[in-house]
């Protein structure tokens, strides 16, 4: 049986949550059936994330030039064109990303490509720049007309990208975003060798966080949130992972507040599902998501998780542990919300597979389309 070509495209390699589901679900692919590849965009940077996925066999392509100005646009235009005319035997191109790539579909159907999936993994745009975000709404409706299919990771996010018609008609395929359940589960082994490197007490209760440090995510409000917390239980520390532009600024904030030794910068981490096992509750307080992935992995390692109302889709409770809270509430109340709640950890594996979120699922669903 000749493999199926998939091509993928994401702007960059860099560690994330769209990132790491393209990564994830190539691992349980069936490799004799799919050879997928990568496209993305050139920004001179070569991300630690490249090498594992050649190491999964992929190949990975770069276009040059980020539009900034009216001259960058022509020769964007030019790239990708160049490229498809050069790789024109994918069968199939998934892109992983929002409207303003809408040309790479374009150009995929121009030189033949006839299945070209545009895949929703948000609920907004990640940039605040009003102009930025004008143009994005206006590329949506080039987005739809180049895609034959329409993927999301949770109906509010098909909405949000593709618009109220793609999802009442039923042309909206969910996706779930899933994760290994053995990577996650709970692991007292694993527990107690993470708090004893990283200086944390068996009695003492860590909050945690997973993410870039940007706006998006909201970290100042958090370290509020955690300082409200730490004033009724001394005996409690935040575990932060990641890192980002903010990351200083959010370092300088903890600093004022005198919690630098309460509150961990663990930095960017390959093994986060161990560091899940330190934590005992996930924090996130995000400005948007779509459905993030790193909610499905606390709960899948049995975390009760503190989650943004009406900015977090609702599809991301799995388990009775995960409870929303508004963004209007103030730093003290959400404190006295996840004080007040049940912290003991859950095992979820039926949980998680009852709602379809194991990655073995979704790997082999995800094929299944490509071949058909």
């Amino acid at each position: 049986m000749k493999k199926v070509k998939v091509l993928y495209f994401v702007d960059r390699l860099r560690h994330g949550g769209i990132q790491q589901f393209c990564l994830e679900n190539i691992k349980h692919m069936d490799k004799n059936k799919v050879q997928i590849d990568f496209l993305l965009l050139d920004d001179n940077h070569t991300y630690p994330l490249e090498e594992e996925i050649k190491k999964l066999g992929c190949n990975i392509f770069k276009i040059d030039a980020w539009i900034n100005k009216p001259t960058d646009y022509i020769k964007h235009k030019k790239n990708i064109k160049k490229f498809f005319q050069q790789h024109h035997d994918y069968k199939v191109i998934h892109l992983h990303s929002s409207s303003k790539n809408y040309m790479i579909l374009k150009y995929a159907k121009k030189y033949g490509i006839k299945v070209r999936i545009a895949h929703a993994h948000n609920i907004n745009f990640q940039t605040k720049n009003k102009i930025k975000r004008f143009v994005g709404n206006r590329l949506k409706t080039q987005l739809k007309k180049y895609a034959t299919d329409y993927f999301a990771c949770a109906i509010s996010a098909g909405r949000w990208l593709f618009g109220n018609q793609i999802v009442n008609e039923s042309r909206l395929k969910i996706i779930h975003n899933a994760v290994d359940y053995d990577k996650f589960k709970p692991n007292k082994k694993v527990r107690e060798k993470i708090r004893t490197n990283l200086n944390i007490t068996q009695k003492e209760i860590v909050f945690g966080n997973v993410g870039r440090f940007d706006n998006q995510k909201n970290h100042t409000y958090l370290i509020d949130i955690f300082n409200e917390i730490n004033k009724r239980n001394k005996n409690t520390k935040l575990l932060l992972i990641g890192s980002g532009p903010l990351q200083e600024q959010i370092q300088q904030k903890v600093k004022k507040l005198n919690l630098v030794d309460k509150v961990i910068f663990a930095g960017f981490v390959k093994n986060v599902n161990d560091y899940m096992q330190a934590m005992d509750g996930l924090i996130m307080p995000s400005l948007y998501e779509g459905l993030p992935v790193v909610g499905v992995e606390a709960q899948a390692s049995g975390l009760p998780c503190f989650m943004s109302k009406d900015v977090i889709t609702k599809e991301i409770k799995i388990t009775k542990g995960l409870k929303f809270i508004s963004l209007d509430h103030t730093p003290k109340q959400w404190a006295e919300e996840i004080m007040k709640s049940d912290l003991s950890r859950q095992k979820n594996e039926e949980a998680l597979k009852k709602s379809k979120y194991f990655i073995e699922d979704t790997a082999k669903e995800l094929v299944e389309f490509y071949l058909k």
